[in-house]
């Protein structure tokens, strides 16, 4: 169980609706033309340097990798670095767009940008852009005189600058530390005090670069917890109504998410700090102060169940029309995308902010709710304590007035009934009382609100599939479908890790929980049987996108057969699993293209093994499919394999023994006579048992010191387990 992994934003194309400038070369015949494209970025004709900037921008961003060297060899960086303090607005749109194009689409030439003086020139540039944004809101006569494309190019400039400032620090750590230097917090945050002014875009870049920088960085949270007005403006944003922030719904969901991820960065910080100010004068934390940032957590929940209510299939559906409909690419490339081009940009950003919204889910879960459950827990055990305690006292008593009574063999009818009902009373009682508990805690929130929610994302849709996708389309949409496609699978991937995390923290801390709702149990199954089956059984693309089809449906087919694993797991394989489905799950095993998929089929077959009485042909199915193909099959092949190769396939083995270990364990197990015994089990392990410890010496100690003990672990397992079921056995004659 862990927090999300640490995802970053999509750039987007033209975010503001800048227009391109007119005669701005989009190719270079001969490299010569290179050093007079970058010459004329310096010439004192502001025309000349607005066309350089945007003809470096445009050669940038093409697909020619070799005019992107030429340009990055002739000091191309350098000079647009320079034109940020440019006096002409033209210029440092172009410049500052050039340079955020180049950082997030080339790892390389974002660290030369980091280490040229791109901080300075853009620290400088800040407060001229912050008293232009503040002139426009205001309605300033210097912003008058602007007009309307001048304070378009304000706009635009402040998100250029702000996205170059976010790519740095998602791309290269090493900025983290000039960006804290540079004091951004009142800057960016005023951008969400005046939300309703502003561009939406705007805004969602400024949450975008807050998020990022709050992320496991202790000084942007010190300086943005220190700063007068920060928590609290954030805090208004998330509790605001749609309505108040932005015309446009979505948009506002968007900034409210944005800056509740960013309280939610704080939080923990936050909490610290009320701690330690407490622990100074020797009092606890105002109920006051702790419930703020419960309110909010709550808060941030709701805007997430409101943004993530989204239909994929809906979704998939609208891009697969548009793909239809876009028209084939020009002879003469537009720097333009067409209509429904642009329609499909905006829904992959759409997307893209679902998956963090899906994120921050997990993140609140996996902070929250082990607390919560752990809370939980101590409802049940202390009412179950009380009731115990109440038994031992009334049979204490009764065993009293038995010593005393001659009639100590008489039936006592009356005394049982009166005491069974106060025994069930009170177990009843503390199932009430853990329930209702749940429900009024973050727990109980999330099974409410984030649940349904994460199953109807997890589902493939027509878009996830590169056949469905791709049917149809002008061969220059194709590759884009590709991209929608990867989408889309990362947001059925995105879903069901949250789920995991979810059923991780239940199986942690609260495992009665399941007990009390085997509905739900059985309806998470039958969600998580269906995604495998519709990524099994989908149709294949065409030969050149097959790789990147299989891709795609095993990365989405990783996580689902995990969810099942976990799920499993959490009621001791007392799932509603069929025996198609433990066909399904063993061809899974087969095909998997990974050890990590392996060891989450086995893991889910071991555990549906273990259930009893009454599955003894589905113990016989999993046990002898573990034995053989799962250990004794792949044993002889990996002991003759070298070092590398077998550090990739020993986990599943070493799984799949740890899991023989458990089902196996009791005689007493009605499966065990029927399968151990007449399968002849114990005589097979025993054959196993020396090339197990050969397996186990073949993996590197010294580069593999975790999975060599886990292996000696299991070679010492294997032999007690030997002598233990032998033993077992003649004990019974």
């Amino acid at each position: 169980m862990g927090r999300a992994q640490k995802r970053t934003f999509k750039a987007r194309a033209n975010p503001l609706g800048t227009a391109a400038v007119p005669g701005a070369a989009t190719a270079v015949q001969s490299k010569e033309e290179v050093p007079v494209l970058l010459k004329k970025l310096s010439s004192s004709d502001a025309n000349d340097r607005v066309w350089a900037a945007a003809s470096a921008s445009n050669l940038l961003m093409s697909e020619d990798d070799s005019v992107r060297r030429m340009l990055l060899s002739n000091g191309v960086i350098a000079a647009l670095v320079e034109r940020l303090s440019d006096s002409v607005p033209d210029v440092v749109v172009q410049a500052s767009g050039a340079l955020h194009a180049l950082v997030a689409m080339d790892h390389g030439a974002a660290v030369e940008v980091s280490r040229r003086n791109v901080f300075a020139a853009v620290q400088a540039l800040i407060p001229r852009l912050a008293a232009s944004i503040d002139g426009i809101i205001r309605n300033s006569e210097e912003s008058q005189q602007l007009g309307a494309s001048g304070r378009k190019l304000v706009m635009l400039t402040a998100d250029n600058i702000m996205s170059l400032l976010r790519v740095l620090c998602e791309t290269v750590p090493a900025s983290l530390n000039q960006i804290n230097d540079m004091a951004l917090a009142p800057f960016i945050v005023s951008f969400f005090k005046v939300a309703a002014k502003m561009p939406p875009s705007l805004v969602h870049t400024a949450g975008q670069l807050l998020h990022t920088l709050t992320d496991e960085n202790t000084t942007a949270k010190r300086a943005l917890l220190n700063h007068s007005d920060a928590v609290s403006v954030l805090f208004s944003v998330v509790q605001a109504q749609n309505e108040d922030i932005c015309v446009s719904a979505d948009d506002a969901a968007i900034v409210r998410m944005l800056a509740g991820a960013v309280l939610m960065n704080l939080k923990d910080a936050a909490i610290k700090q009320l701690e330690a100010a407490a622990s100074q004068s020797g009092a606890d934390i105002a109920p006051e102060d702790a419930r703020l940032w419960d309110d909010a957590t709550r808060a941030v929940l709701r805007v997430v169940s409101s943004f993530i209510a989204f239909d994929p299939h809906e979704a998939a559906s609208q891009a697969l029309q548009l793909a239809k409909t876009v028209p084939e690419a020009p002879v003469i490339a537009s720097p333009e995308p067409s209509r429904q081009e642009a329609e499909l940009d905006r829904l992959r950003y759409r997307i893209d902010y679902v998956q963090l919204a899906l994120e921050l889910a997990a993140n609140i879960f996996t902070d929250e709710g082990t607390n919560d459950a752990d809370a939980e827990v101590e409802v049940e055990a202390g009412a179950q304590e009380s009731a115990s305690d109440d038994e031992e006292d009334e049979k204490d008593e009764g065993d009293e007035d038995m010593a005393d009574d001659a009639s100590v063999h008489s039936p006592p009818a009356d005394f049982d009934e009166a005491d069974m009902n106060d025994v069930l009373g009170d177990e009843a009682a503390a199932k009430r009382e853990a329930e209702d508990a749940v429900q009024q805690s973050i727990l109980g929130m999330f099974i409410e609100t984030i649940v349904p929610h994460l199953l109807r994302l997890a589902e493939p849709t027509t878009a996830t599939f590169l056949a469905s996708a791709t049917a149809g389309c002008v061969p220059n949409v194709a590759s884009r479908m590709v991209l929608v496609a990867e989408d889309f699978a990362a947001l059925n991937e995105r879903a069901l890790g949250c789920f995991n995390n979810f059923l991780l923290v239940i199986e942690e801390s609260l495992r009665p929980w399941f007990r009390m709702h085997s509905d739900n149990v059985a309806q998470w199954w039958a969600c998580l049987v269906a995604v495998a089956e519709r990524l099994l059984a989908a149709d294949s693309p065409s030969a050149d996108l097959a790789n990147t089809d299989q891709q795609l449906r095993f990365a989405v087919l990783d996580p689902t057969i995990g969810c099942m694993w976990t799920l499993a797991r959490c009621v001791e394989g007392s799932v509603p699993v069929t025996p198609e489905q433990i066909e399904g799950l063993i061809h899974v095993y087969i095909q998997a293209p990974s050890s990590a998929l392996r060891i989450k089929a086995v893991g889910a077959l071991g555990n549906i093994a273990r259930r009893h009485p009454g599955h003894i042909e589905a113990n016989r199915r999993i046990g002898c499919f573990l034995l053989d193909q799962a250990i004794a099959t792949p044993l002889q092949a990996l002991t003759q394999s070298s070092t590398a190769s077998v550090r990739v396939a020993v986990e599943p083995i070493v799984e799949a023994l740890d899991l023989l270990f458990d089902i196996y364990g009791d005689m007493e197990f009605d499966y065990d006579e029927p399968v151990f015994v007449r399968e002849n089990m114990l005589a097979r392990l025993r054959q196993l048992y020396i090339p197990v410890r050969k397996l186990a010496k073949t993996v590197d100690r010294r580069k593999h010191r975790s999975l060599r003990d886990r292996c000696d672990l299991a070679v010492q397992n294997l032999r007690a387990f030997i002598d233990y079921k032998a033993s077992e056995r003649k004990a019974a004659r």
